[in-house]
């Protein structure tokens, strides 16, 4: 699944090849202001405006 990260700064992040897994620490992260971390890539969820969860099946 990819993640993409909207920040206040009109920049976007992606982070691809996530798992349920990850996404359940991120939201764990975001909701106690924690730095957000997922596949290298560093949020500081007070910069974070969103971030929405792209979950493609390849058949």
């Amino acid at each position: 699944m990819t993640i993409v990260f909207y920040l206040k700064d009109g920049n976007r992040c992606e982070a691809h090849g996530c798992s349920w897994d990850d996404l359940d620490r991120l939201a764990s992260q975001f909701n106690n202001g924690h730095l957000m971390r997922v596949k290298g890539l560093y949020i500081n969820p007070n910069e974070l405006i969103s971030y929405v969860v792209y979950d493609v099946e390849e058949k």
